[in-house]
């Protein structure tokens, strides 16, 4: 029989084994790793900016990992393909919420996908980064306090177009671009800017073809027939690839200047190649010559190291979006969206991306940077167009003011109210 003393002594010893181990025990157990789910076009004729988008965050995912992830914890990526329809980008966005339990959502492409989302996010509560939509619907008349945007949207790469585009005097202007949020929306910007500069533009035809648009002759024979001064347009990716194909025979591009707004997106270019014309008017959120700096060098090599291509504008947009959400949850020392949400509010937060410096406004969550035109010249090195001449425009002359996001904001109040309940 064991005497109380023996009891005691033995009890004692176990005690101080679970206090001395039971610490070093717990600071064993890895933290929970973050999860983010992304959701971007991945398939078909645009699945290459989907691609671009899934290889950033995998890039970014790696570096941030290798420095002991975000507060502690490593963080993980979910990769799901919308096939740019809003239903299927509904679906993954609750199975992401319900299922896989994320702490984020990215994506997605294409603003239709995006602007169904935003009523998910706002109604579930999980914080939704923009970095490839880029309606600006999205953070002004459908704002809600759970959607970011870290890429310059609609509006400001159309005011920058006008800004660019008046001084060169061209007044009878028409408008081709898909006919959905994003094309309305780059046009309806354009054209308010560009008479309230030159107010004696005129116009003289607006054409809105499909997303996705196979057969551009009969548009194309429209731009022909009317003779304008000037296109702007806002195809992307494979539709504006077979624009510029189709319209070539015809010489129209000898005849009419064009200003594409995402034109310099190598996802445009590089199927191109010597079939884009030189002198082309575009634009695009960031391309992989400039700006010459450490970062944006150190970028496009490790990006071209790991998949063997160029960054397009979305692996940049999307690698920017990852650092914004990284910055955000170490701000806020949490991953809570509400927590999250006050501490990019606290005050502007400024990151540092290859294409430089980005500021994240609390007023409509949208990112407050300048935006850059030029023109088109192939380059034999490159074997497709490169930029030159270009011009940086100015953020402070592209965002809308606080006062004007009161005054296009849609039912705010109430959405709040609604979705409280």
């Amino acid at each position: 029989m064991i005497s109380k003393g023996w009891k005691l002594g033995i009890f004692v010893f176990f005690l101080s084994i679970v206090m001395v181990c039971g610490p070093a025990l717990a600071a064993e157990k890895p933290a929970k790793p973050i999860k983010i789910g992304v959701l971007f076009i991945m398939s078909g004729p645009m699945g290459g900016y989907g691609k671009h988008g899934s290889h950033a965050v995998q890039l970014a995912l790696d570096e941030i990992n290798a420095k002991g992830g975000i507060l502690g914890r490593k963080v993980e990526a979910l990769f799901e393909d919308d096939k740019m329809k809003p239903e299927v980008g509904m679906e993954i966005f609750n199975k992401f919420v319900q299922k896989d339990k994320v702490d984020f959502i990215m994506g997605p492409t294409s603003s239709a996908i995006a602007v169904a989302l935003a009523d998910l996010a706002l109604k579930e509560k999980k914080l939704l980064v923009l970095t490839q939509a880029a309606a600006n619907s999205l953070t002004d008349a459908k704002f809600n306090p759970y959607l970011f945007s870290t890429l310059s949207n609609a509006l400001m790469h159309s005011r920058a177009g006008a800004y660019f585009m008046a001084p060169k005097g061209h007044k009878r202007w028409m408008n081709i671009g898909p006919d959905y949020a994003y094309g309305r929306e780059s046009w309806a910007s354009f054209i308010a800017k560009l008479k309230e500069i030159q107010p004696d533009v005129e116009v003289v035809g607006e054409l809105w073809p499909k997303l996705m648009e196979k057969d551009f002759t009969p548009f194309i024979q429209k731009i022909v027939e009317t003779k304008p001064d000037a296109v702007w347009s806002s195809l992307w990716g494979n539709d504006a690839v077979n624009f510029v194909k189709q319209a070539l025979p015809t010489g129209v591009f000898n005849n009419v200047k064009f200003a594409f707004t995402d034109g310099a997106a190598l996802e445009t270019l590089v199927p191109l190649g010597k079939d884009m014309p030189n002198g082309i008017y575009v634009a695009a959120r960031y391309f992989f010559l400039t700006p010459d700096t450490g970062m944006n060098r150190n970028f496009v090599k490790s990006y071209m190291d790991r998949f063997k291509e160029l960054p397009d504008y979305m692996a940049q947009e999307t690698y920017a979006g990852v650092y914004f959400l990284k910055a955000a949850i170490e701000r806020a020392k949490s991953t809570d969206p509400q927590k999250v949400i006050k501490a990019v509010e606290s005050e502007p937060l400024a990151w540092e991306t290859p294409e430089g410096w980005k500021i994240m406004r609390k007023e409509d969550h949208s990112v407050v940077e300048d935006v850059v035109w030029g023109e088109t010249l192939f380059s034999e090195k490159y074997g497709f167009a490169i930029l030159k001449n270009l011009q940086s425009i100015q953020a402070e002359q592209i965002c809308r003011t606080p006062e004007e996001l009161k005054a296009v904001r849609d039912g705010y109040d109430k959405r709040m109210k609604e979705a409280k309940k």
